[in-house]
């Protein structure tokens, strides 16, 4: 029976479920733990920073910019680059359609969130999911943030936590009217203008509250993404956006369906105005590149990274779009004010450089159908102890021609582009000056004279600038090192085909600028170190009283030293036995350089250099053609004329390129001992053979210098001694009626004038100088005295000053203490950042480590007091 009853039972269900819920549950706590130890100290620190960013904020920080100035390196004034403040308009004068169709199209929730739109998250996220296909989640107070505030478009955690957590402070501190007023004369939208009123004045040269419902529909379609809606370059895509906008307009119940249908059909009807205002730099090319430079600061500032090589042509093009679009936000930002930019610019020094140039090509006044004179020029000097541009010519006039050619003109190098590409990186394999190549056919590849000459030595090969010999260095290189050396000394426009050796003969697919090819050169005097370019000393951000830029000349390793000797001796060599003879200075002897000259003479080029300048300079017809001979020349012709002006400007010493202690020299002849960086028995030698010599001069000159009264003038020793003895007695005299009361001041000071010229009459030296420094000190006792009266009778007054001064003192140790406490977090925040760049290896990390140096330098400059950075890197 028990049996029976067994059988009859069902067995019984275990459910599974709660076990899977739990082990759910158990993964996502322990992914929740391990994302809060690997980010959590960043998501604190981000948090930090935005409420630090937040309790400085008011509204003179979403109000018109005082102008952009730009400082020489003096300090004075070279320009004020102003935008009319008058585009910033009042909400009450805001068209109101402006206002609700762009609440409408970009958030719609607006008036209901505080700052951050979770629902409007949600759809995002659910968006991308299940329709595949990107939804905004940020909302107009986030997007205000981002582009205002934080100025900064990088996709990261941390920006967009500070982001959020700003977006919500401000929501706190301003009505909702207000931040639509601060978003609409804030937003960016495109070619440089900056809010609805610019842009409507911009495009359709109409005030914003005159604008047809078409034209209104447009503008608010732009700021989704000012570059992909740009009316001007992709008028399609601004029609389809436009038309999107009256869309949501008319389903919203702004606007009616016969509205819609009317706008809709309706062409852009754009009417450009270009913004003019008192903003024009192309006048002088030393200004001009420095709004270049503090644009692309700008634009690094803001979380764009530069890029300069590239997988293929795809992402270079994608990435010249996003350039562009950056570049032509970061300056209007310039010009719409707030920043002041001090350079490294020396008027004199460009004025002169310039004429210098002017000078050399006045002969060539032939014009081309655009009445520029032809052939055209540029030319960029560079200091090469700190890589600092001294001096940059764009042209031979900005008369009616605003094209700043040693930035903007890419033509190709040449020749001259053989130690950069082909001989430095030889010089690192193995190679020396005196090494043996072979100068024979190679891929067709041709010189430049008829024929070949065979075997020869690597130092005669840049001298008479063999095609082939290059080539073969070149390719060689089978890990096209020369491309990334290239990369990292900043060439803007290398393409990926440039991986190719037939660019050391100066084959690239866009050309270089004499920017680029002078700082490349420069590279050799400090070792093969690459210092970036530029003309800029710092840019203060005044609005949000912080720097964002300072140049620190970091140096980046391109070359070893030992081939950048080897580079230079070889390239003295062109000078003075090869083809660069023409640029071969008159007043310094150590001149190294090299040609360059394209095929049929299109373009010619010469860099050249001294242990403390390197000078790039092209000749070239704007719309290239044939030059003639004596038009390759000027290239080098400029160079001599300017290179003897800065040696004698610079007062540079007549002394050779710093060589090296592994290098041994024998004549021409270079070789490398790296087991003996000690000096050589000749170096001690010359040494003590130079002290002794000094030794030996000092001391004749020393006996010539008391010896003189008797060689020079025939006095005995009785006569010279008699007139020592007058000036003694009169030093005595003097100093037994001292000052007591200021009416003595005057006949002390004629007692002093009379012992001035006893002492003119004594000609023994060593005496005259004794007594010279007697009568200088009882000058300055008697000034002080002098002083003192003088003080006695402002004691009242000194004494308030005293205390203002006191009082300013402290505000100012005050508020300097308070920047250091509000870059703190900033600090903390990079200095994390950094180590987990450099314990990751991350491709950023030197910009990362950039970007701490200088928030650190910006603490220290208020006063702050940092640890030096050290960084452990196991390698």
């Amino acid at each position: 029976m028990r049996e029976d009853r067994l059988k009859r039972e069902k067995p019984r269900k275990h459910h599974k479920w709660p076990w899977i819920v739990l082990s759910i549950f158990v993964v996502i706590v322990l992914a929740i733990g391990i994302f809060w130890a690997k980010k959590g100290y960043d998501i604190k620190s981000a948090i930090a920073d935005g409420y630090s960013y937040s309790q400085r904020l008011d509204k003179q920080d979403f109000y018109p910019k005082n102008s952009t100035t730009i400082y020489d390196k003096d300090g004075k004034v070279i320009k004020k680059l102003s935008q009319s403040n008058s585009n910033y308009t009042k909400s009450s004068d805001i068209n109101p359609m402006i206002k609700k169709g762009l609440v409408q199209v970009e958030d719609s929730r607006f008036y209901v969130h505080h700052g951050i739109d979770m629902y409007g998250i949600s759809r995002s996220v659910v968006s991308r999911i299940f329709e595949h296909r990107v939804q905004g989640g940020s909302t107009l107070t986030q997007q205000l943030v981002k582009n205002v505030v934080l100025k900064d478009q990088s996709q990261t955690m941390n920006r967009k936590i500070k982001e959020m957590v700003i977006s919500q402070e401000i929501e706190k501190k301003f009505s909702k009217k207000q931040i639509l007023e601060f978003y609409i004369n804030d937003v960016y939208m495109g070619h440089g203008s900056y809010g609805f009123s610019s842009a409507a004045d911009y495009y359709f040269s109409k005030n914003q509250d005159k604008l047809s419902l078409d034209q209104l529909a447009m503008l608010i379609g732009i700021p989704n993404n000012p570059v992909y809606y740009d009316p001007v370059n992709y008028p399609h895509r601004s029609i389809k956006r436009r038309n999107m906008v009256l869309s949501i307009m008319n389903k919203s119940g702004l606007i009616s369906t016969k509205q819609y249908k009317q706008a809709r059909v309706r062409p852009l009807g754009l009417k450009i105005n270009e913004h003019k205002f008192d903003n024009d730099v192309s006048n002088n090319y030393g200004l001009s590149y420095a709004v270049f430079n503090a644009t692309e600061e700008l634009m690094k500032s803001s979380g764009f990274t530069m890029k300069y090589k590239f997988d293929n042509a795809a992402d270079r093009t994608a990435y010249n779009t996003r350039y562009q679009q950056e570049y032509e936000k970061s300056h209007g930002q310039l010009m719409d004010g707030g920043f002041s930019i001090h350079t490294t610019i020396n008027p004199e020094l460009q004025d002169k450089i310039q004429s210098l140039v002017d000078k050399t090509y006045a002969s060539q006044t032939s014009r081309d159908k655009h009445g520029k004179l032809q052939p055209q020029v540029s030319s960029t000097v560079i200091d090469n102890k700190t890589g600092n541009v001294l001096a940059i010519v764009g042209g031979r006039t900005t008369d009616g021609d605003q094209v700043n050619r040693a930035i903007m003109g890419y033509r190709q190098p040449g020749s001259a582009a053989k130690p950069l590409v082909a001989y430095a990186p030889a010089f690192e394999r193995g190679y020396l000056p005196q090494s043996s190549v072979v100068d024979s056919e190679i891929d067709g590849r041709k010189n430049w004279y008829s024929g070949y000459i065979g075997k020869t030595t690597v130092r005669h090969a840049l001298e008479d600038s063999i095609n082939t010999v290059a080539y073969k260095l070149a390719l060689e290189d089978k890990n096209k090192s020369f491309y990334d050396d290239l990369a990292k000394m900043e060439f803007a426009r290398l393409a990926p085909q440039d991986r190719n050796p037939i660019i050391a003969i100066g084959g690239f697919t866009y050309g270089t600028t004499t920017t680029e090819m002078a700082s490349g050169y420069s590279s050799f005097s400090r070792g093969g170190n690459f210092i970036h370019p530029s003309n800029l000393a710092n840019i203060f951000d005044e609005s949000n009283e912080r720097m964002i830029y300072q140049n620190t000349h970091l140096q980046k390793s391109i070359y070893n030293p030992n081939a950048s000797y080897m580079m230079l001796n070889t390239m003295q060599s062109v000078v003075s036995d090869g083809s660069g003879k023409a640029a071969s200075l008159d007043n310094f002897k150590y001149t190294a350089g090299k040609t360059g000259t394209t095929d049929n003479s299109k373009d010619s080029y010469f860099v050249g250099m001294t242990p403390d300048f390197t000078i790039a300079n092209w000749t070239g017809n704007d719309e290239s053609s044939t030059l003639t001979s004596a038009q390759t020349g000027l290239s080098m012709a400029a160079f001599k004329a300017e290179g003897e002006y800065l040696v004698d400007y610079l007062k540079e010493k007549n002394k050779d390129f710093k060589k090296p202690s592994t290098i041994k020299v024998s004549g021409k002849n270079l070789s490398i001992d790296n087991a003996n960086k000690k000096q050589s028995i000749q170096d001690v030698i010359d040494l003590d053979f130079s002290k002794f010599n000094n030794a030996q001069e000092k001391k004749n000159s020393e006996r010539l210098f008391n010896m003189d009264y008797r060689i020079i003038y025939h006095l005995s020793k009785k006569e010279e001694y008699r007139r020592e003895d007058k000036v003694e007695r009169a030093i005595n005299k003097y100093n037994k009626t001292p000052l007591k009361k200021e009416s003595q001041y005057e006949t002390k000071l004629d007692e002093l004038q009379k012992i001035r010229y006893l002492n003119i009459n004594v000609k023994r030296q060593k005496a005259k100088q004794k007594f010279s420094d007697q009568i200088l000190d009882l000058q300055k006792e008697l000034n002080l005295q002098q002083a003192m009266f003088e003080s006695e009778k402002d004691n009242k007054q000194v004494a308030k000053y005293n205390e203002e001064k006191r009082q300013i003192q402290s505000e100012r140790n005050q508020k300097r203490k308070d920047m250091v406490d509000k870059l703190m977090p900033s600090y903390n925040t990079q200095l994390q950042k950094v180590k987990d760049a450099y314990k990751n290896d991350d491709p950023d990390k030197a910009d990362q480590k950039q970007k701490l140096i200088d928030i650190m330098n910006e603490i220290r400059s208020y006063g702050g007091t940092l640890p030096d950075l050290k960084l452990y890197i196991n390698n």
